[in-house]
């Protein structure tokens, strides 16, 4: 059986019922929340039958980093690399 069930896109007045019957049903089962959470509406998706809770939001709005890890064998001399502005 699975460890872990992931409810999905889920409002919170479909998910805290849905979360209850799947404890009643399998107790040792952990269930997520995901989909459509912020920090504005995390309090509305904790319960008591919700084990984990995803803020994709958290990293979907994160700017993008451009950089590179260039890794050399011991001894080689590494060629300069010219930077871009």
């Amino acid at each position: 059986g699975a460890d872990l069930v992931l409810l999905d896109n889920f409002r919170p007045e479909e998910l805290h019922p849905t979360a209850a019957a799947l404890k009643a049903q399998f107790p040792s089962v952990s269930v997520e929340a995901s989909g459509g959470v912020t920090l504005d509406n995390l309090p509305q998706f904790c319960g008591p039958h919700i084990d984990v809770i995803s803020l994709g939001m958290l990293t979907q709005a994160a700017p993008a980093l451009d950089f590179s890890l260039k890794l050399f064998a011991e001894g080689a001399t590494p060629v300069p690399h010219a930077r871009r502005s």
